[in-house]
């Protein structure tokens, strides 16, 4: 009778074994890894992606930063329209491009940001990623690294006002440089232009050469309904890993603005 009894309760333990592991196979959630990355499919409306990022050199000539955007016209820029996150890319809420050059003290960005709902950022640059701002990556060491190296930066400016131009915050990894860095953002109905001036001494940089390779990506944070940022865009990586992944950044090269312009 013992073995009998203990029998049946091993096979009535099993049985219950069995229907617990059941139960937790059907009804098991799937993980997400946070935050959630659109499918690949949700890139598919946001256009071919520029297989490089362009930096029009010049000895003798460089950009005036005066709200004019005039000398940046005829050059061209990335589109920075792949989703890291805040639904489905579309142009009418969010859409960017920008445009680098270079002299031989300066790295001077520009930006065209398309925002249905422009908003002034009220936070200083370490934050200003929570509010609408921009971002872009720079580095010259083209060698596979994850970790930041010495010429690897990222330069986040901060629109603050659209009544006065030349109100902003800059950072550099984090760290305030308003007062190094000149530039004027301009405000519009439906976003914002910037350009900006940003020392090569910041950098880490002593000069630049036509047919150098670099590395570097840009970056759109847009908040709306004077909220935090619900939509963060890259030109190159699909993740929210560029300010820790040198990596996930994409290629770039120097181009000689004279041999450009002459090629027109």
């Amino acid at each position: 009778m013992k073995k009998t009894a203990l029998i049946c309760t091993g096979l009535m333990s099993g049985a219950l074994m069995l229907m617990l592991s059941s139960c937790l196979t059907v009804h098991a959630k799937k993980i997400v890894e946070a935050p959630y990355y659109p499918p690949e499919e949700a890139f598919a409306d946001a256009g071919e992606q520029e297989k490089n990022f362009k930096v029009y050199y010049s000895s003798s000539k460089a950009p005036v930063i005066d709200g004019e955007f005039n000398d940046w016209e005829g050059l061209e820029g990335v589109k920075v329209r792949r989703m890291v996150y805040g639904g489905m890319f579309n142009p009418e809420n969010t859409d960017g491009t920008f445009k680098l050059r270079a002299d031989d003290a300066f790295l001077y960005v520009f930006a065209d940001i398309i925002d249905d709902e422009p908003q002034e950022n009220k936070f200083p640059a370490p934050q200003g990623w929570r509010d609408d701002s921009i971002e872009f990556f720079f580095g010259t060491d083209t060698g596979y690294h994850t970790f930041y190296k010495s010429t690897d930066h990222r330069v986040r400016i901060v629109p603050k006002s659209k009544s006065n131009k030349t109100a902003y915050d800059v950072g550099i990894n984090d760290v305030s440089m308003s007062g190094s860095i000149k530039a004027v953002i301009v405000y519009s109905e439906h976003g914002y232009k910037i350009e900006a001036a940003v020392p090569f001494s910041l950098l880490s940089i002593k000069k630049l050469k036509a047919k150098q390779k670099v590395r570097g990506d840009f970056q759109i944070n847009d908040a709306d309904g004077g909220k935090e940022r619900s939509r963060l865009i890259h030109w190159n990586s699909g993740k929210d890993n560029t300010y820790l992944d040198a990596s996930s950044w994409g290629d770039g090269i120097v181009i000689d603005l004279a041999d450009a312009e002459e090629a027109k």
